[in-house]
């Protein structure tokens, strides 16, 4: 009796509590962005310890006592606000309010002025806010280091690195194919078939709102993803009007003091058009119908230069709708020279190859970027984005020493390998997205995209030329002949169909409460092919014939194919024969679904502790079939495509623990997969100077299990310290190595297993802010490091059908630097009149496996580089110019693979490849209307 007498009084004081509450809602907006939303702002009842943040649109709803009441409005770099309202029990009221920022914004070279989602205070509220492990760059920040694209981007960020030799990035010690790219949360494909992920190069800062690095798991991601999701926010204009332009100069200091710089014949033109398009010219192999000369031609006037224009404007509908347009154009062109030595050998230090080299190269990029977005209501929109960009990279690089594929001699250290080659690259995105509330607890987004990769590399030349040692032809230089392909033209096209489409829903159960519980579900699919087409004539030669290097026309003529290599000529082959067939292209066809569901569940147990839960269903189908200069799964009914068909269930776990405002406790566990990519496991063989490779068509994916902890302390205004640590556990890890042969070929296999465990490091921090009304300089100090310890169980497994005998038991995995450092210093002073910004960006890291050693080679290794840039930007404010001028690459290191060898019983490191890039010199002016 007492009991229910104690319920029953305790029901009727909880309900007395209740009725004298009311509700406050509203929207927080940026007053100097004409009112556009701020995410994330906080709320707090003065006096109390009742706060809330907005959501990603500003939105907020807090619940107080009845009576008169004091909001208080925050947000790192904004103005505090204060607001007095009067609360009424069992009602509700809406409070709306504009924050006015405090921060001094600097005009980029390519941005203008930055939108609240551009700030560094505000990713770092939004970084603070996630129950995810993110990391962020925004325009801001890119402005502030001088970074000039999103590849220069996120290698500011700790765990992450690139390598000079490839066009992506590794995050945690993983490389290409254990990342994934997305553009507004959508997929996108890689421009080259080297790679899975686009070259985030391509993605200059005048595109980039800003940039989120996840490196855990969720079940809104696709499950190919065991390092980082790097998703690319597009920028968006949030101004009745805006119009930027810039232009820019400079040189690289390699380039400059080149006595000969060289382009190839038919290649070179400002843009990077193609001159001769991308089709074989022959129609059969008796005619020699080449547009092209083997001999190139010098190229003097070696500056750089690039422009950009930007604009568009922002139109009001009348009540809550709008219409923004957006576009921007942007072009580069880069002159770059490198010498230096490129090697084979042995694990005797035995050289197949020593060669000195001298290579120039040009690259040519333009991009263009269109956005228009309609609003019509708070949360309701529809957007459409495009996006083209236009890769063009030439190079000619001329090889002098000892090769042994052309004079086995081991005193023959004249040969010359000339390669001339042009890479160029077309990649064309559309995107369709929308969001829709429908009510406070229901919302909806839905996007889809097509995107279309069109690539080529035409008339790739090649020419091996021995030395006439004992004067039979004047002792001058004769054509290789020991085999057709030393001296050859190789053509090849790719192209690839990429449909992605997502449809999300979100129920909020209490969306009138401080701590909301919401369950997100949704769909993903995503549908690609690829066509890759190649085809490789060679110069057949019975016996050496004399040639000029710098007239090699004089041989390679119509005159000496009609002779024929019987009577003093050649003949044309390719790598099909001589017969009916022999200018059909070899291939390989490539096809991936992949199909997703997923569900997950943020459930806040109190204001401290917040779980978010989820599982997603991946359906996954991969088939390649191919006829290649290796074998044929299409004619040889002997040889099966490689075919994957899995199923997977991912389940994944965040959890977020606020100690309390400034400190949080984040720990995530996922289980992903890592998918091989097309190339890896299509077999054909891809040849370069002095490295090979092969793909492996009985590659396996494999499964990653992950687990992270993470503390970050937000101490202030642009100030964070975050210390994590990880670990994963990867079963069928993909390794490239090193296969049996006399040359650097490399291929791909699985291993039973690897392991990961490291401790990350990010400091923010202001050393001093000093100022007054009219005038103020700070300075600010940001570091990023990583350690990681990385194991791996080298042995031959039955799978992949390779026969393999590592050199090691076990070893580091391939692509993990134990540690990598990046850390900037920027100090800035401004007045009324000008500003002047100054950044010290500096990035290191160390040795890391190239390629795991096989039948007694050790691993090649790829060297530390530390890398030193100096940023300076001067604005005129009154004139709306910016002045820039930036040294990067100051230390100019060496970039070296090199292999441990036993030389006469002596332990050597020898040399692989080794060259510097010299330092690069700009200068630009930019304009704001």
């Amino acid at each position: 009796m007492k009991l229910r007498f104690l319920l029953i009084a305790l029901f009727f004081v909880t309900l007395g509590f209740a009725q004298n509450k009311g509700t406050i809602t509203g929207t927080i907006t940026d007053k100097d962005m004409g009112n556009e939303t701020l995410p994330f702002a906080s709320v707090l009842v003065k006096g109390t310890k009742i706060a809330v943040n907005a959501d990603e649109n500003g939105n907020y709803s807090i619940t107080a006592n009845e009576g008169p009441q004091t909001l208080i409005f925050a947000f790192l770099g904004y103005h505090n606000a204060e607001v007095q309202v009067t609360v009424k029990a069992n009602q509700t009221i809406t409070v709306n309010k504009a924050l006015e920022s405090t921060s001094v914004q600097l005009q980029d070279v390519v941005i203008e002025k930055i939108v609240s989602r551009e700030k560094e205070s505000a990713l770092i509220a939004e970084q603070q806010n996630a129950i995810e492990m993110k990391q962020a760059i925004g325009a801001q920040e890119l402005s502030r280091k001088g970074i000039s694209d999103a590849a220069a981007a996120v290698v500011k960020t700790s765990g992450v690195s690139k390598s000079d030799d490839v066009n992506n990035v590794f995050v945690r010690g993983l490389g290409d194919r254990y990342n994934s790219t997305t553009l507004n949360g959508l997929p996108l494909p890689s421009e080259d078939p080297v790679y899975k992920n686009i070259s985030l190069e391509f993605f200059g800062s005048s595109i980039i709102k800003n940039i989120n690095i996840n490196k855990t798991f969720s079940a809104d991601i696709y499950g190919d993803n065991a390092g980082a999701n790097i998703d690319i926010s597009s920028k968006e204009v949030d101004k009745r009007s805006y119009l930027n332009a810039g232009v820019g100069t400079g040189y690289n200091t390699n380039a400059i003091g080149a006595g000969n710089f060289l382009v190839a014949d038919g290649a070179y033109n400002y843009f990077g058009f193609l001159e001769n398009g991308k089709d074989i010219p022959l129609t059969n192999l008796k005619s020699y119908d080449f547009k092209t000369s083997f001999n190139p031609v010098q190229k003097n006037n070696l500056i750089n230069s690039s422009f950009n224009i930007a604009g568009g404007g922002k139109f009001d509908l009348g009540g809550e709708k709008s219409l923004s347009v957006f576009a921007t154009v942007q072009s580069s062109s880069d002159f770059t020279y490198k010498h230096g030595q490129a090697r084979q050998v042995n694990p005797q230090g035995g050289a197949g190859m020593d060669m000195n080299f001298e290579k120039s190269e040009y690259k040519a990029t333009q991009s263009a970027l269109g956005n228009v977005k309609y609003k019509f209501g708070n949360q309701r929109s529809i957007s459409y984005n495009t996006l083209f960009i236009h890769d063009n990279n030439q190079s000619v690089g001329d090889y002098r020493g000892f090769a042994k594929n052309i004079n086995d001699n081991n005193d023959a250290n004249n040969s010359l390998i000339r390669r001339q080659q042009l890479n160029n690259n077309n990649l064309f995105v559309n995107q369709l997205l929308g969001e829709y509330r429908f009510t406070d607890k229901i919302k909806a987004n839905a996007g889809v995209t097509y995107n279309t990769i069109r690539s080529s590399q035409p008339d790739r030349r090649t020419n091996s030329y021995d030395y006439d040692y004992n004067g039979t032809n004047g002792n001058g230089y004769t054509v290789a002949s020991n085999s057709a392909g030393l001296n050859n033209r190789w053509y090849s096209t790719l192209e690839e169909n990429d449909v992605a489409g997502k449809i999300e829903g979100e129920y909020t159960f209490n969306p009138e409460s401080n701590l909301k519980k919401v369950l997100t579900a949704g769909f993903n699919m995503r549908s690609t092919d690829r066509t890759f087409d190649f085809t490789q004539i060679n110069y057949d030669f019975n016996n050496p014939v004399p040639v000029n290097p710098n007239n090699p026309d004089a041989v390679f003529n119509q005159e000496n194919l009609t002779l024929g290599k019987n009577n003093g000529g050649f003949d044309l082959v390719t790598t099909r024969g001589k017969n009916a067939n022999a200018l059909d292209p070899f291939y390989y066809l490539a096809d991936r679904q992949i199909y997703a569901g997923f569900a997950q569940m943020v459930y806040p147990f109190s204001e401290n502790l917040t779980v978010q839960a989820g599982v997603r269903y991946e359906k996954v189908s991969q088939k390649i079939d191919w006829d290649t200069n290796l074998s044929s799964s299409v004619n040889n009914l002997a040889i099966d495509p490689s075919t994957i068909d899995k199923d997977y269930f991912l389940p994944s776990l965040n959890l977020k623990y606020s100690l309390n405002e400034k400190n949080a406790i984040r720990f995530a566990a996922s289980q992903t997969y890592t998918m091989p990519q097309f190339k890896e496991t299509a077999a054909f063989l891809y040849e370069d100077v002095n490295i090979s490779e092969m793909g492996n068509p009985n590659l396996l994916p494999s499964t990653d299990y992950n687990v992270d902890l993470k503390y970050d302390w937000y101490m202030s205004d642009n100030e964070i310290i975050s210390i994590g640590g990880l670990y994963k556990y990867i079963k069928d890890p993909i390794s490239r190595m090193r296969i049996l042969s006399a040359a650097n070929d490399l291929s791909y296999v699985n291993t039973d297993k690897a392991f990961v465990a490291g401790a990350e490091l990010e400091v923010r921090k202001n050393i001093f802010r000093l100022g007054s009304d009219t005038r103020k300089k700070d300075l600010t100090f940001g570091l990023n490091a990583s350690y990681l310890y990385t194991e791996q169980v080298q042995n031959d497994v039955d799978t992949d059908k390779f026969t393999v005998q590592f050199t090691h038991d076990k070893g580091k995995m391939q692509g993990a630097s134990p540690l990598l450092i990046n850390t900037d210093l920027s100090y800035n002073v401004s007045d009324d009149k000008t500003a002047l910004l100054s950044t010290l960006v500096f990035s290191y890291f160390a040795d890391k496996v190239y390629s795991v050693g096989t039948n007694s080679n050790e691993n090649i290794i790829e060297k530390s580089v530390p890398t030193l840039d100096f940023i300076n930007k001067f604005d005129i404010k009154d004139k709306k110019l910016q002045l820039s001028l930036g040294v990067k690459n100051l230390l100019n290191p060496r970039y070296r693979l090199t292999q441990d060898t036993t030389i006469n019983g002596v332990p050597t490191e020898s040399i692989i490849s080794n060259y510097r890039k010299g330092m690069f010199v700009s200068f630009g002016l930019n304009w704001t209307l």
